[in-house]
């Protein structure tokens, strides 16, 4: 197989070798390919001179037809934040499309590009879904070619979810001696190996009245073990546990002593789980003092009336990779064992409140450039991010 496989390289070198020109009409036959497949919207023939694209045009238009495609000339490239301007400064480069629609969208596109209709990263951005980019990819793209960072390129290493008791004795107790955590300091608890909840007495910022507005996963593979010491101590239960064949996840929600809803739980191989699946192969289990039971990782859940707006600001503003898409749920990776479950509320465990007995931190690995970009992106900012609907994230 390795010997077929060198073959082939060799021969497209000699062939790229012996005739101009020819890795450009391999690369626009891909480009093709993956516009028939419905892979990209558009595609874009690699930038050429005039004289070279005059040549190709013939060729081109071939290959396209081959693939009941059409291929647009375009001689004065949208130059947009997503690529350098020098990229296609006098250049030529074709336009591969499916129907006279996306065409059109281009040409929108050009026109607002042209007219500064829009902000510059909307534009790019723009652009960027046209070709079928993720959402990773323009982020990455436009950190290369401007000055925008999204939060979790300076490097996220561990998430903690702070949380707020009237009767913080109390809850350390249940947490270190009924769940089996470990105390750190400052009343922090260990759940996975980049997981941590905070626990906090009640302030000015969050008051007994406050609605909770969060709910947490525990993530196990030992749900049955969980269930049957949970029961035994006589902890709540709000919600049973009853596994279902074939289903993306299982688990049981227990609530601790002032209402934090507690959801162990786990997840299987699903169409809907299965990069969240990849994720967690890679998390070491973390045990605690009961029994020998732990957990590998935890999801804390928000909630929202916006659903669309909180998962582009994770996605476009923070960073985070989207690996689980529930529907009415979206699940984002923020640290090796921690994510950021996004949830609509009127579907929900919890309603969607204003203020909220929930904070998110994050531990960054270069915290004073990250402090320095918000200060210049930011005005205003104080040394924690104030998101959509509300929802506040420390740095530290």
């Amino acid at each position: 197989m390795k010997k077929i496989f060198l073959q082939g390289i060799f021969a497209l070198l000699l062939c790229a070798c012996s005739k101009p020109g020819t890795t450009d009409l391999v690369s626009f036959e891909v480009y093709c390919e993956m516009v028939a497949n419905g892979a990209k919207p558009i595609a874009l023939s690699h930038p050429m001179t005039m004289e070279e694209a005059d040549r190709a045009m013939p060729e081109f238009a071939q290959v396209a037809r081959k693939n009941n495609l059409y291929v647009y000339r375009e001689d004065n490239f949208p130059v947009s934040a997503l690529f350098p301007a020098e990229t296609t400064r006098e250049r030529s480069v074709f336009v591969i499309f499916k129907d006279s629609l996306r065409l059109e969208q281009y040409r929108q596109l050009k026109q607002d590009i042209a007219g500064r209709r829009w902000d510059d990263q909307l534009l790019a951005r723009r652009m960027g879904r046209l070709l079928g980019y993720s959402t990773q990819g323009i982020n990455h793209l436009l950190m290369e070619n401007t000055a925008f960072r999204t939060i979790n390129s300076f490097g996220i290493k561990e998430q903690t979810t702070h949380l707020y008791y009237n009767d913080l004795a109390r809850a350390k107790q249940f947490y270190a001696e009924q769940l089996g955590f470990t105390p750190l300091e400052d009343n922090r608890f260990q759940i996975s190996s980049t997981s941590y909840i905070q626990l906090h007495a009640l302030s000015a910022e969050h008051s007994k009245e406050q609605p909770k507005s969060t709910a947490i996963a525990l993530l196990t593979d030992q749900l049955p073990e969980w269930y049957a010491y949970v029961q035994k101590l006589g902890i709540p239960i709000k919600y049973s546990y009853k596994p279902k064949e074939g289903g993306p996840h299982d688990g049981f929600v227990a609530i601790d002593p002032e209402g934090y809803l507690l959801e162990f739980e786990q997840f299987k191989q699903h169409p809907e789980n299965e990069l969240l699946m990849a994720a967690l192969s890679k998390v070491p289990y973390l045990t605690t003092t009961v029994d020998s039971l732990g957990f590998y990782g935890s999801i804390t859940w928000t909630y929202h009336q916006d659903l669309l707006a909180q998962q582009n600001y994770y996605q476009e503003m923070l960073g985070f990779e989207m690996v689980a898409d529930q529907g009415w749920t979206k699940i984002f990776q923020t640290s090796h064992s921690s994510f950021i479950g996004l949830v609509d509320e009127r579907r929900g465990m919890e309603n969607y409140a204003n203020e909220k007995a929930v904070e998110i931190g994050w531990k960054v690995e270069r915290l004073e450039a990250l402090q320095n970009y918000l200060r210049t992106s930011n005005p205003g900012f104080s040394g924690s991010l104030i998101g959509p609907e509300l929802y506040t994230y420390r740095f530290y």
